[in-house]
């Protein structure tokens, strides 16, 4: 299982009814290929961490090259996992400026060089634990 983190710019006047279908999408076929993770959006960006078995994380991700809704994707991270940090969220959501989340800062600052893997685990947990506050 990989764990895979990207970047990308959201197409300009993206609206939240767009948002809301690119998640309507994710929660029907995320489960059949056996993918879990978060989108978090805003100020223009789009941040999503994908989860599952190596081949469909990666099959998944240039599938959404092609989605017109964003462009400039950057991997910022891929890692082997052990075990599912999003296992309760076919797509789980968090919609904040991503400059907001410190621990995102860190990751953009960084993006141009190898990232820690602790700062990664890091900021996979700050995304659960937001998804747990909000649900």
């Amino acid at each position: 299982m990989i764990r895979l983190l990207y970047f990308s710019n959201a197409m300009p006047g993206l609206s939240d009814d767009q948002v809301r279908n690119i998640l309507q999408s994710s929660r029907k076929k995320n489960p059949v290929i056996g993918v879990t993770g978060v989108l978090i959006y805003g100020g223009d960006m789009f941040m999503q961490v994908l989860e599952g078995p190596e081949q469909a994380v990666l099959r998944l991700y240039v599938k959404l090259l092609d989605d017109r809704r964003h462009s400039n994707s950057q991997i910022v991270q891929m890692s082997y996992a052990k075990e599912r940090m999003f296992q309760n969220w076919s797509m789980g959501v968090i919609k904040t400026n991503p400059l907001k989340f410190e621990h995102i800062k860190k990751l953009l600052d960084h993006r141009l060089e190898a990232v820690h893997a602790e700062v990664f685990a890091e900021t996979m947990r700050e995304f659960v634990k937001q998804l747990n506050a909000e649900h």
